[in-house]
């Protein structure tokens, strides 16, 4: 909240405009499908073996 007065933030002691400069982080994008196993190959690990 800021302190209109004073002109700082009571719980950071940042200004509007130094509060208004902090980058925001891009949106993560979501995990990629997985790619299944081959038949041979998950017949002899199972499917869903790291």
């Amino acid at each position: 909240m800021i302190d209109w007065d004073s002109g700082v933030c009571l719980g950071c002691g940042r200004t509007p405009e130094e509060i208004d400069g902090v980058p925001v982080p891009a949106p993560v994008e979501p995990p990629k499908a997985a790619v299944p196993l081959p038949d041979n190959v998950a017949a002899q690990i199972g499917e869903g073996s790291e």
